[in-house]
């Protein structure tokens, strides 16, 4: 893999060519991006008189002040860059039923997506996001359990990549807070320091990273915490709601749209018109003019602070900071070529740009390159790589690879097609195609024509050494909380395309090299065409149905297999390795007969007793190897569709169950899969929604299940209230599990059970929180299971949250749990009896444990269930 400086986008124009910061490295191309309209371009050519950065440090996917980083690119044509510590594994999920490492990787495109719009760039580190920590100490024990430098360093070497004038902190470091957002100001401090200590992370000069003093460490304040009428004269302020007329919009419009682009959050957002105010409060601040890394041409010459407009209080907090090029010296001649290019650039003919983009170019070859030669080298390879990117925009050229088929397997061929569109004009040479296999193309090396497509075609063979496709930071074992790539990897959003081609472009005396990512095509009738990038698979998936075997009471149970054919047609043998004592029973053979079909296979397997538990592997003999890989694919309309591959396994467990009663019917929440796990374990499960609650005979069920959020999604269901109470009146079981009721979208005074209860923010993150029976012989804690110790262990990621606060005298509450150090909760789990049957609230966390196959979760859950037969 690459190692890349870093990637950067330049407003949303440059969105389109993720520009890298050592020049020799290709520019690379982004398809998902729109091409750059007039406006754009002629932001993108303003900006390169700008040289400053600024870094935004914040712990999760959602949590970057959106209007701000558009504020920054945009009206102050900085590189503003957004470093999240995770990538939001441990959330949850609106759009789907991905949670963990799935649900990591979609809001990592969500992150892309949103950057393509308020034109910042993106970062990471190694943390893996555990879930709700309530405690800084106890983020950062997890997450430097297995290396206590692991993140500060990542976030260390982020800085040094990036170069900031000034590190803005969206959390404080002493108000209560998630700890990852403690945390990530915590470690924004830290670094801030560190980064400036070449005693600090030594290794990573060896990875191109730079020894780097930021100048200002700033906090941006968040308006949530913000009282009505409260005194902010002492905080500096920002005002980033300015118009822009080259793209119709003020930059707070644009970050609504950047905003929305998290979507598995539900964070679709309203643009705000008007004056937008972000406060600010120093943190720490190195004094003007030295606080520049490595060179004599580092000093920070004093600006004129810019006053917050509208009234607001207090100055710039990025005054005093020089972000032209007059803060290095010998840079006439720079600054002479970016005003020519500013100055005759035509909107209707951006072609005519070139020329004066070449003498800027020139300008910024005569500068110190030596890395050592300071921050004016930096900028010096930022800016070229721009006038490289803008070379390319301004003259039209339209770069696409196609492929025939979405996927390539190594050893075999792959038929691609390269098209090269000159859509405005200007003196342009295709001067060479590179397939991936490092051929060049025919035919090529001549001046391309305008609006005359360039089309050659070619039958690639893909290497045979060549690493199947999956997210990098997804394929090593995770190392505890951490994941287990390098730093240098980790920090980027991705990794270089599987399959690529590389154009070389002259213009003039000077040549580009633009690689574009091979992609698949086709055409969706609601949403027109759609592209996929082409991966590079092996040659079958042997992909079990569900991650995990449950077999209650040690019963045999089938374990499903879906076997798919990538590329072409396929033949051979499906086995499962089981350990001694555990049989598998079944036929393996199957016999695919055109590329990308699919056989589904079931296999018999019998534990050798109750409790044993075991992982089985699936691996298929095809074209003399074996494979044992499974497969899952994300395909949302709003991310690229993306497989994800794992090893072929499956955690079987048996244990000792009683369902308590059959016939269920659900009411699925978003990103829930209770569900399936509960029709694993043989109960009957009717899909239910707001609508056939109104109209399904509900006689026939014995529960009604409410899956986690559904009240939040479709209001609808607190219309069904009456008639679900008629159900539990009846002799019905009625489960809720967790809804949220927050300031966004507050539950209220909405009937949910036969009495009154609220719901709250309590939760109890610790796994192994001691879960204690307020009655023992309560019948949630004995029928048909009688729980013990041993039922909550082995619980994921948390016990529970949004217990209910309050309740009417009609609940009964069943446990008590809390986390180390705090006082016990009694809401994780409220019962009341109603006519002949009984309601439940729960924030137990069943929709991670039973997907999971916590075995003492079903039990519980079947407990849960059984309550309206219990008497």
């Amino acid at each position: 893999m690459n190692r890349l400086k870093h990637v950067a986008s330049v407003v949303p124009l440059l969105a389109s060519l993720l520009v890298t910061t050592t020049h020799a490295t290709p520019l690379r191309l982004d398809p998902l991006a729109d091409p750059p309209s007039a406006g754009h371009l002629q932001m993108a050519i303003e900006r390169l008189a700008t040289v400053g950065s600024v870094l935004y440090v914040a712990a999760h996917p959602d949590d970057e002040n959106t209007r701000l980083l558009a504020w920054l690119a945009g009206h102050r044509g900085l590189k503003a860059s957004y470093v999240s510590l995770t990538r939001g594994d441990g959330g949850q999920n609106l759009v789907g039923n991905e949670l963990g490492p799935l649900l990591g990787l979609i809001r990592t495109y969500e992150l892309m997506a949103a950057r393509r719009i308020d034109g910042a760039e993106q970062y990471f580190t190694r943390a893996v996001d555990f879930g709700y920590s309530k405690t800084s100490k106890e983020t950062l024990e997890l997450w430097g359990r297995n290396d206590p430098d692991a993140i500060l360093g990542d976030l260390v070497r982020v800085i040094r990549m990036t170069r900031p004038d000034a590190v803005i902190m969206r959390f404080s470091t002493e108000l209560p807070n998630h700890g990852h957002h403690t945390a990530s100001a915590l470690l924004a401090r830290e670094a801030f320091e560190a980064a400036a200590d070449p005693a600090r992370f030594p290794r990573q000069v060896n990875d191109g990273a730079v020894v780097h003093a930021a100048q200002r460490l700033l906090e941006n304040k968040s308006h949530w915490r913000f009282k009505e009428g409260q005194d902010l004269s002492k905080y500096l302020a920002l005002d980033v709601g300015s118009f822009s007329p080259l793209i119709g919009k003020s930059f707070a419009e644009l970050a609504a749209a950047s905003r929305t682009m998290h979507k598995s959050q539900g964070f679709g957002s309203a643009p705000v018109h008007g004056p937008q105010l972000e406060y600010f409060e120093v943190v720490s601040e190195r004094g003007t003019g030295g606080g520049q890394s490595n060179g004599p041409m580092d000093g920070l010459a004093p600006r004129p602070a810019e006053p917050a407009k509208g009234g607001a209080p207090g100055n710039d907090p990025l005054a005093g900071l020089d972000f032209t090029w007059r803060r290095f010296p010998g840079t006439d001649a720079v600054v002479k070529a970016i005003d020519e290019a500013k100055r005759t650039f035509v909107p209707a003919s951006p072609e005519r740009s070139i020329a004066a983009l070449l003498k800027v170019r020139s300008a910024l070859t005569a500068l110190p390159a030596a890395t050592q030669a300071g921050l004016v080298a930096f900028y010096r390879e930022e800016k070229l790589a721009e006038v490289d990117a803008l070379l390319v925009a301004v003259s039209g050229l339209y770069l696409d690879v196609r492929a025939k088929s979405a996927i390539a397997v190594p050893g075999e061929a792959v038929e691609l097609t390269a098209t090269t569109l000159l859509r405005t004009g200007g003196d342009v040479v295709l001067e060479a195609l590179v397939w991936p296999d490092g051929q060049k193309a025919a035919g090529v090396g001549k001046k391309l024509v305008a609006n005359t497509p360039e089309t050659v075609t070619a039958k690639v063979i893909v290497p045979a050494d060549q690493r199947w496709s999956t997210p990098f930071w997804l394929g090593p074992p995770r190392e505890g909380h951490l994941f287990g790539v390098p730093s240098y990897v980790a920090i980027h959003p991705f990794g270089p395309p599987d399959l690529k081609v590389d154009w070389v472009v002259r213009f003039g005396d000077h040549a580009v090299t633009v690689q574009v990512p091979v992609r698949f095509a086709w055409v969706d009738r609601v949403h027109g065409e759609r592209f996929r990038p082409v991966e590079v698979l092996p040659p079958v998936a042997v992909t079990p149905r569900a991650p995990v075997l449950m077999l209650p009471n040690g019963k045999a149970q089938r374990l499903e297999v879906r076997v798919v054919a990538h590329h072409a047609a396929r033949k051979g043998i499906v086995s499962v390795t089981a350990p001694t004592g555990w049989k598998v029973e079944g036929a393996g053979a199957f016999d695919l007969k055109v590329a990308n079909a699919e056989v589904d296979l079931s296999f018999t397997v019998t534990p050798p007793s109750v409790g044993a538990s075991a992982e089985l592997t699936l691996s298929a003999a095809v074209d003399g190897a074996i494979v044992s890989v499974q497969k899952r694919v994300i395909d949302y309309v709003h991310v690229p569709m993306t497989t994800v591959l794992s090893p072929a396994v499956v955690k079987a467990t048996a244990f000792a169950f009683s369902p308590g009663i059959k016939r269920i019917g659900y009411v699925v929440g978003p990103g829930d899969e209770v569900a399936s796990g509960l029709s694993a374990v043989g109960y009957e499960v009717t899909s239910l929604t707001a609508a056939t609650l109104d109209t399904e005979d509900l006689s026939k069920f014995e529960a009604i299940v409410v899956g986690v959020r559904a009240f939040n999604e479709d209001e609808r269901i607190v219309h069904r209230h009456p008639r679900l109470m008629r159900f539990v009146e009846q002799g019905g079981t009625y489960i809720v599990q967790y809804q949220v009721s927050s300031r966004f979208r507050p539950l209220g005074d909405i009937p949910i059970g036969p009495a009154k209860f609220s719901i709250g923010q309590g939760r109890v993150t610790d796994e192994n929180a001691t879960m204690k029976a307020i009655k023992p012989n309560h019948a949630a804690v004995t029928k048909p299971n009688r729980l013990e110790d041993q039922d909550f262990v082995g619980w994921v990621q948390e016990r529970g949250l949004y217990f209910a606060e309050t309740w009417d005298t009609t609940y009964e509450p069943v446990f008590e749990v809390a986390d180390p150090g705090e006082e016990a909760q009694k809401g994780a789990v409220i019962v009341a009896r109603y006519g002949k049957g009984a309601f439940v609230y729960t924030g137990l966390a069943f929709f991670r444990q039973l997907p999971e196959g916590v075995p003492g979760a079903y039990r519980l859950f079947a407990n849960l269930l059984s309550l309206g037969k219990s008497r």
